[in-house]
């Protein structure tokens, strides 16, 4: 069994050691607070008038009409009040709550931001424009009208409205009172002598209400560390009631450089309220007796109209300004990776030789996000990442060590197991095939462990079936067989532990194919002796001895004969057949170990010659009878009886039948002159004969005289 090696055991024993360092206790806690103060301003324009009139009837009592005329009198305003500008100055006040010991990588620092509008100033201008002046009805009731003395008014007014801070969702809507305005509008004298003169007094004391609701405070807010790439941005809102509490957790990367200050950020933003203004105040009249030294007494005084102006929407944005506080400095990680190299509580796994095994070390983590993974394997192997795949080419047990790294280099390491079990091997006897018997067959088989570390220990066995010793030289031998039939070869593969597979192929052992050549005598005559041969080789150019060939002319047998040691047979033959070309056939009927087959040729008889003699007496006198005879025989001197002879002396003709022995012998009566006469003796073959012999003629002289 494969053990790890010195340096795995070091390393087991150092991440033990990392491991029970890294659950060291936290640093004890250590709450901060840290402050963002932010300043907002903004204008607006809100276009606002309203009213501002009344009549004082009561200011001119009715006995002054001996200064004035006829008639009531009264005095009065007519005017309008103007809001043309607006300026609001806030400011908020940012806490920042925190708990230093987390101000470190991989932690997340869980910020509590409470932030506080701590003030505000609104400062409006505006005017008060229109005319004062005397009013009669000259009827002497209250129906009072312009009596042509009037003055104009255009006062400018400042409102000031302190303690305005912005308002929360909560806190909506938030209402904003100025100080008042003491505004004088006009004045008239309407009696006077030496002892003194009267005069009416018009004023409005004027405030502004300015009511104010928000959706919150929007900030966009960064966190960022010196030396450090990029910003851990987010955009804050803040609701609910004044002051506003918002938890604001911040992971902190591993990635981002320790000892460096952590700035905490807020960018500068804008600030939309709703809002609204409505003009508030009173009319107030006053008569007023001067005497001589300066001295005024005020005989009659009080609001003679209240101002309760309709309420005005307009738009105010403030621009608020950007804040950064320091939190300190960025400690470096001191939490090791958490390694977990799974395969149960016990760490173990198991599988196939040969087939990959999946290991699972997602269960790792780390504060820095997951770790990097590397896994070691005792046959050697490496292999990365949360779940990898490796294959063991050997059966047994095997080691391994998983270890952990996160993003700041601390590591944490584990150790597992894995059994690996033995396959048998993957063998192939290869395809069936079919063959001639004594020729050698070639087999080749196959074999693949699936374990790559036992394929050069495998051993090979081929059995034959056909009783023959088995080989066990290689995967690949050859073999015949003496024996045409089917036999199943199988094949054998075994490990170096002694686990085996078998394959069989089937092996058809068949006859051999032979061809016959026909070697017999190709010409040959009618009843002459000739001979019929063949010659037997089986496929492979071997002649075949001991085996039968029948032999055929024309379709009928004729014999037939054992080959000898050369693949030869021959039997003789004497053709009986009419002349011409016969269709010559030898044929081997097969056996169990040659198949069938047939060799053609032909022969071509030819017409047995034959031999006339005439054997008769050769003279005579006239009118005499003479005996005429001849012998017939073929051209190997057997007579042939039963065959006419036809005789021809001079111009007498006769003719006779051959007897057993081949003589034909005739009489004939003399009656020519005397002389010397040619004289033949002719065999013609006719029906049958004339297709099996040639005829033949004999010549003599003949002498025919007396004696």
């Amino acid at each position: 069994m494969p053990r790890p090696s010195p340096r795995q055991r070091f390393i087991a024993l150092a991440g033990a050691l990392l491991l029970t360092i890294g659950a060291a206790a936290p640093t004890s806690a250590a709450p901060q607070t840290r402050s963002i103060d932010l300043a907002y301003e903004g204008d607006a324009t809100p276009a606002y008038s309203f009213d501002i009139n009344g009549v004082c009837d009561s200011c001119i009592p009715d006995t002054f009409r001996v200064f004035l005329g006829a008639g009531s009198w009264a005095y009065g305003a007519t005017t309008t009040g103007r809001v043309d500008s607006l300026r609001w100055q806030a400011t908020t006040s940012t806490a920042l709550r925190y708990d230093d010991a987390l101000l470190r990588q991989g932690q997340t620092l869980g910020m509590s931001d409470v932030l506080t509008p701590s003030g505000g100033t609104i400062v409006a201008t505006g005017s008060v424009q229109g005319s004062v002046g005397l009013l009669n009805d000259p009827a002497g009731g209250t129906n009072f009208g312009p009596s042509g003395a009037s003055d104009d008014v255009d006062k400018a007014a400042t409102w000031t409205i302190t303690g305005c801070a912005m308002p929360l969702p909560g806190d909506s809507p938030r209402t904003c009172v100025s100080n008042t305005q003491d505004i004088e509008l006009g004045s008239k004298t309407v009696a006077g002598g030496v002892l003194g003169s009267l005069k009416i007094v018009l004023s409005v004391k004027l405030r502004l209400v300015v009511q104010v609701a928000s959706d919150g405070i929007i900030v966009a807010r960064g966190l960022s560390v010196v030396g450090g790439s990029g910003s851990l941005d987010r955009t804050l809102t803040f609701l609910g009631s004044t002051p506003s509490t918002l938890a604001d957790p911040v992971a902190l990367s591993c990635t981002l450089p320790s000892g460096n200050d952590v700035v905490y950020a807020f960018d500068a933003q804008t600030y939309e309220p709703t809002a609204t203004v409505a003009g508030r105040g009173e009319l107030h009249a006053a008569a007023v007796i001067s005497f001589p030294l300066d001295v005024e007494v005020e005989v009659f005084g009080g609001t003679i109209q209240t101002v309760s102006a309709a309420t005005h929407e307009f738009d105010i944005s403030l621009a608020g300004s950007g804040g950064s506080a320091t939190l300190g400095s960025l400690a470096k990680n001191n939490v090791p990776p958490v390694v977990d190299s799974g395969g149960g509580t016990s760490h173990e796994y198991s599988g196939d030789q040969g087939a990959p095994i999946a290991f699972d070390g997602s269960a790792s983590s780390s504060v820095c996000g997951f770790p990097t993974l590397r896994w070691d394997f005792s046959d050697g192997g490496v292999a990365f990442g949360p779940k990898p795949k490796h294959t063991f080419e050997g059966s047994g047990e095997y080691s391994g060590l998983l270890t952990a790294t996160d993003a700041t280099g601390l590591t944490s390491v584990q150790t597992f197991n894995v059994t690996v079990f033995n396959l048998a091997p993957i063998v192939n006897a290869g395809f069936d095939t079919t063959a001639a018997w004594g020729r050698l067959v070639a087999f080749n088989g196959q074999a693949t462990d699936p374990g790559k570390d036992d394929q050069a220990t495998l051993t090979y066995q081929w059995r034959f079936g056909d009783g023959s010793p088995s080989a066990t030289s290689g995967p690949s031998v050859l073999h015949s067989y003496t024996t045409p039939g089917t036999y199943t070869a199988t094949f054998t593969a075994c490990d170096r532990v002694g686990t085996c597979q078998s394959d069989t192929r089937d092996v058809i052992v068949r006859a051999r194919n032979v061809s016959v050549g026909n070697l017999g005598d190709t010409a040959a005559i009618f009843d002459t002796a000739s001979q019929l041969r063949a010659s037997l080789v089986d496929e492979f150019g071997q002649q075949v001895n001991g085996r039968t060939i029948g032999f055929s002319v024309g379709g009928a047998a004729v014999g037939s004969a054992v080959t000898n040691s050369a693949g030869l047979g021959a039997v003789a033959w004497t053709p009986n057949l009419a002349a011409g070309t016969y269709l010559t056939t030898a044929s081997f009927e097969g056996d169990s170990l040659y198949s069938a087959a047939d060799g053609s040729s032909t022969v071509a008889i030819g017409h047995k010659a034959s031999a006339t003699t005439y054997t008769g007496t050769l003279t005579g006198g006239p009118n005499k009878t003479i005996t005429l005879s001849a012998k017939l025989v073929d051209a190997t001197g057997t007579a042939l009886g039963g065959r006419t002879i036809s005789f021809k002396l001079g111009s007498q003709t006769t003719s006779a039948v051959t007897s057993a022995g081949g003589v034909a012998s005739a009489q004939l009566k003399l009656t020519q002159k005397n002389g010397t006469y040619p004289l033949t003796a002719t065999w013609s073959p006719s029906g049958a004969d004339a297709a099996r012999y040639l005829g033949s003629a004999a010549s003599a002289t003949f002498k025919l005289q007396a004696r």
